[in-house]
């Protein structure tokens, strides 16, 4: 929960805590020390500093971070700057309270607070709950809050299929895709305007880049949690879970010097497929929901394998522009959307990742309904029985079967 303001008495306080920090980065680096046990020398020469304890020990952990960091690049082989540019903020578990009308007290020295007034929206949420941690920048007050939330029941699996221009989810029974191109275009306009920068001071354009990159990220952000609101809300609704596949080295695939065009690596690089991430996880388990994280060897060929045979797929002609996103199924004699291909092999595998995870039988005669569990190959959920199990029994005698996905609709969710 975030809320701007504007005030210069919390300027000077973030200065001390800035310049603690580089102190104690610095102590850190010099006799070794990464963790807050080591730090107990340190602390007792920040006795003459007139700040309450509460910063005083929010600097040290946030320096053995950084310390911690630095260790962790260096064990890769990564080059890191010293010192390195710190942004000037501070983040406090205690110290700070809220009155019942709302105001927010933040001490500055013994007896002397800086106080706000909440906005009724930031309000109404933190009232009744735990405030983890509060956040002060120059600008803006970030609170970390949580809640109990009751899990809900899971009884389908939704596939998750990120690409530069869209967002596909879904079961077998239907597939919806989130038209996201307009990202493309904010994106490239904004390098354009950077690039059109002429002003001989670079300071000068470093502060405009800051200012178009910082409308670009708030324009991006504005579409993503569109689709992700959209796309948790339905998965509530319908008492689905999600199953994401692992995207990891995309940026090690377009780095410069591997013989591709700049338009095309700056287009891939700068997709946001770890923000959509990021945003389902949080969204999805304030509703309840817990995602299913598939491994890179789970989600391998979930593009390329037909999600009703299993056998390769053919890639369109060149000059063949109407299958320009689908492919050819050799055994099913049909073409395929890539999209929807992918979403639904990713919805087995997270199916079958679900059903491996259910509790053990506890006596014979739930032994059948269990086989699938102890040989992890289901594949379809079957209800109807009467029972309290969510997913109630499993056809486990094959991964693919069923219907094939072109008989079931796919829907269209453009973001306006």
């Amino acid at each position: 929960m975030k809320q701007s303001f504007s005030d210069e008495s919390v300027a000077g306080l973030l200065r001390d805590c800035l310049t603690i920090t580089y102190n104690a980065i610095n102590y850190g680096e010099k006799n070794d020390i990464s963790n807050r046990k080591g730090f107990k020398g340190f602390y007792g020469t920040l006795k003459e500093v007139e700040r309450p304890s509460c910063y005083k020990t929010a600097t040290i952990t946030r320096a053995c971070a950084v310390l911690k960091s630095r260790k962790k690049s260096e064990k890769r082989g990564i080059k890191t700057t010293h010192p390195k540019h710190l942004r000037p903020m501070i983040c406090v578990t205690s110290g700070f309270f809220i009155t019942m009308k709302g105001r927010l007290f933040v001490p500055l020295e013994r007896n002397k607070y800086f106080d706000i007034q909440l906005n009724d929206y930031v309000f109404k949420k933190l009232e009744g709950k735990k405030i983890r941690s509060l956040t002060i920048t120059q600008d803006s007050l970030s609170f970390c809050y949580s809640e109990d939330v009751e899990e809900r029941p899971i009884q389908r699996v939704f596939g998750v299929d990120r690409n530069e221009k869209n967002i596909s989810f879904g079961d077998a029974q239907e597939v919806t895709q989130i038209d996201v191109s307009k990202l493309v275009k904010i994106k490239q306009t904004n390098r354009e305007i950077v690039g059109s920068f002429k002003r001989n001071d670079i300071r000068i354009r470093r502060k405009l880049a800051r200012k178009y990159g910082a409308r670009g990220r708030n324009r991006t952000n504005q579409i993503l949690h569109a689709a992700t609101n959209f796309m948790v809300k339905t998965a509530a609704e319908n008492d689905a879970t999600f199953a994401i596949e692992a995207l990891t080295g995309i940026r090690k695939l377009y780095q410069k010097g591997n013989g591709q065009g700049k338009d095309y690596r700056f287009r891939l690089n700068s997709w946001p497929h770890w923000k959509v991430k990021e945003m389902l996880e949080y969204k999805s388990l304030a509703q309840g929901i817990e995602i299913i994280k598939l491994t890179k060897s789970e989600t391998y060929g979930s593009s390329s394998e037909c999600s009703t045979c299993g056998e390769k797929l053919c890639n369109p002609a060149k000059d063949d522009v109407e299958h320009k996103r689908m492919l050819w199924c050799q055994t099913c004699k049909i073409w395929i959307d890539r999209d929807v291909n992918a979403v639904l092999n990713l919805s087995k595998r997270g199916l079958a990742r679900f059903v491996s995870s259910l509790p053990r039988p506890e006596s014979r005669l739930q032994q059948t309904d269990f086989e699938a569990e102890e040989k992890g190959l289901a594949g379809e959920a079957v209800t109807g029985n009467g029972t309290t199990t969510l997913i109630l029994r499993v056809d486990a005698s094959k991964l693919v079967g069923g219907h094939h996905p072109t008989l079931y609709g796919v829907g269209h969710h453009p973001l306006t």
